[in-house]
C-alpha cells in the first residue's frame, strides 16, 4: 500500500496541543493524542449518520466527547483510572451552574471556616520529606493544602456526587504547579532551585477555586446551553479496564466506526506519566496497586517482565527484530525485544477481538506513529498492515500526517520518523 501524503489536510489535527485551551478539555490538558478535530473529520469523512464508534485507548476521551457532540454512540475504554475520570467528567451532560455554585461554597466554608485537614496515607515513598530521601515531591505545606482539597470534594460529594469528578479533575490539573517536579516526555524532572520554592496555602486553595470559577463553570454554561443538541450520552458507554478484555462487552456486528491511538512504541510507561495523580487522588493505594495497573496496560514499556511472547505474523517485524539483535550488547534493558514483540501481540490480539464486533463495512482509523532503536526504523505502520490483512481486514489507505523528530540519540541515524493514519475496512469475506 502506498502511503499518501495527508499531512497538508491533517495539518495539527493529529495534535492534541490543539484541544488543550479548548472548553471542557481545558479541565486536563493532555499532550497525547489527537484533537477533537481530527474526530470530527473523519467521523463527517464516512457515507452515513448516526455511527456507532468505538476508541480503545480513549485516554482523554476525545473521540468520546467528539461522537457524543456529533450525535453518535461511542464505546470507550480506558485502563488508567485517572484518566477514566477525566473522561467521566468530560461525558457528563447534567451538570447545573446554580448547583455548582453552591458545591464551591460548601467547599470554600470547609476549606476556610471549618478548616478541615485530611486524614490521607500516601504510600508513594518519594511523596514528601523523610530523614532518608534526597528529593521529595511536596514540601509539607502544599501537601497538605492539595491533600485537605480532595478531603473536602469527597465530604461535599456525598450530597452531590455527580460533581466529584470534575472536581477531582480540577484539583488533578494543579497538583504540578505545587510540586517539585515537572513533565518532560517520559519522567518527572526534579526543578531548577525546587528546594527553596515553597506555596501557601491560600495561594493553592486560591488557584484551585479560580479554576473552578473562571474554566469549570463558564464550561457548564456551554454544556448547559448545548444538552439540546444531542441526546446521546457516552458515559454511559465509558468503561474503565483492559480493553483485551473489555471488547467481549460489545454485540458483535455493532461497530461502524473505530477511531483510536493506541500508546507508541517509544518505552513509555504511561502509568508513570500520570503516577503523581494517580497517588494523590487515591486511584492507587500501594505498589500492588500500581503493578496490577502495569500489567493491564499495553506492552509498550520494560516495566514489566512479560516473559515468552510468540511473534506476531509479520516479515518485517522479523526482520527488524533480527536487526536490533545485532545491538544486544547495547541493550540500555534487556526487555527491548519482547517489549517490541509484545507491543505487536497485543494490536494482533486486538485487531482479532474487534473484527466480529464491526460491521461488515466498518471502517478503523488507526494513529501511529514509527519508532527506533539503534538506528533501526520499526514500522509500525507496514507492521500492522501486515498483521490486519492476515486477519482477513482490507488496508484502504495509509495516511502521512506529520514527520516527527527522533530523538538526540537516534538523529543520527535516523532523520525522522512519520506519523501515519491506516484506514482498514472489516473485509465481508474475513
Amino acid at each position: 500500500m502506498k502511503i499518501k501524503d495527508w499531512s497538508f489536510e491533517y495539518n495539527n489535527f493529529v495534535s492534541a496541543n490543539k484541544n488543550k485551551k479548548k472548553s471542557v478539555n481545558r479541565w486536563f490538558p493532555i499532550l497525547e493524542g489527537f484533537s477533537n478535530d481530527f474526530v470530527e473529520s473523519i467521523i463527517r469523512e464516512q457515507e452515513k449518520n448516526n455511527l456507532f464508534c468505538l476508541d480503545p485507548f480513549s485516554g482523554g476521551g476525545t473521540t468520546s466527547l467528539v461522537s457524543q457532540e456529533l450525535g453518535n454512540d461511542c464505546y470507550s475504554f480506558e485502563v488508567s483510572p485517572f484518566m477514566s475520570q477525566v473522561c467521566r467528567a468530560k461525558l457528563r451532560k447534567n451538570y447545573k451552574t446554580e448547583e455548582f455554585i453552591e458545591v464551591i461554597k460548601l467547599l470554600k466554608s470547609l476549606l476556610y471556616n471549618e478548616k478541615i485537614v485530611h486524614d490521607y496515607k500516601i504510600g508513594l515513598k518519594t511523596i514528601s520529606k523523610s530523614t532518608k530521601l534526597k528529593k521529595w515531591i511536596y514540601h509539607k505545606t502544599a501537601l497538605l493544602s492539595l491533600l485537605n482539597i480532595r478531603k473536602a470534594i469527597e465530604i461535599i460529594s456525598v450530597t452531590n456526587p455527580k460533581y466529584f469528578d470534575i472536581l477531582s479533575v480540577t484539583l488533578g490539573s494543579i497538583l504540578l504547579q505545587f510540586s517539585n517536579v515537572f513533565r518532560d516526555g517520559k519522567a518527572l524532572k526534579y526543578r531548577e532551585n525546587w528546594k527553596n520554592k515553597t506555596h501557601k496555602q491560600k495561594d493553592i486553595y486560591k488557584v484551585f477555586f479560580e479554576k473552578c470559577e473562571q474554566s469549570v463553570m463558564i464550561d457548564i454554561g456551554n454544556i448547559e446551553r448545548m444538552i439540546g443538541n444531542s441526546q446521546v450520552n457516552n458515559i454511559d458507554l465509558l468503561y474503565n479496564g483492559d480493553c483485551r478484555e473489555l471488547v467481549s462487552i460489545i454485540d458483535d456486528n455493532k461497530i461502524d466506526l473505530v477511531i483510536t491511538s493506541p500508546p507508541y512504541l517509544n518505552s513509555r510507561d504511561y502509568t508513570d506519566s500520570h503516577m503523581i495523580e494517580l497517588w494523590m487522588l487515591g486511584h492507587v493505594l500501594n505498589y500492588e496497586d500500581v503493578r496490577v495497573l502495569r500489567r493491564k496496560t499495553m506492552r509498550s514499556h520494560v516495566q514489566v517482565r512479560w516473559g515468552e511472547i510468540p511473534l506476531p505474523n509479520s516479515k518485517i517485524l522479523k526482520d527488524r527484530l533480527s536487526k536490533i539483535m545485532n545491538f544486544e550488547e547495547k541493550f540500555w534493558n534487556k526487555s527491548i525485544p519482547s517489549m517490541i514483540i509484545g507491543y505487536f501481540s497485543d494490536l494482533e490480539d486486538l485487531l482479532r477481538k474487534i473484527k466480529p464486533k464491526m460491521k461488515q463495512d466498518g471502517k478503523l482509523y488507526v494513529n501511529v506513529a514509527n519508532s527506533s532503536y539503534y538506528g533501526v526504523v520499526i514500522e509500525t505502520d507496514r507492521i500492522i498492515e501486515e498483521i490486519a490483512i492476515n486477519l482477513g481486514y482490507k488496508i484502504k489507505e495509509i495516511r502521512l500526517a506529520r514527520k516527527i523528530k527522533t530523538s538526540s540519540q537516534q538523529s543520527e541515524k535516523v532523520g525522522w520518523l512519520r506519523e501515519t493514519v491506516i484506514v482498514i475496512q472489516n473485509s465481508i469475506s474475513g
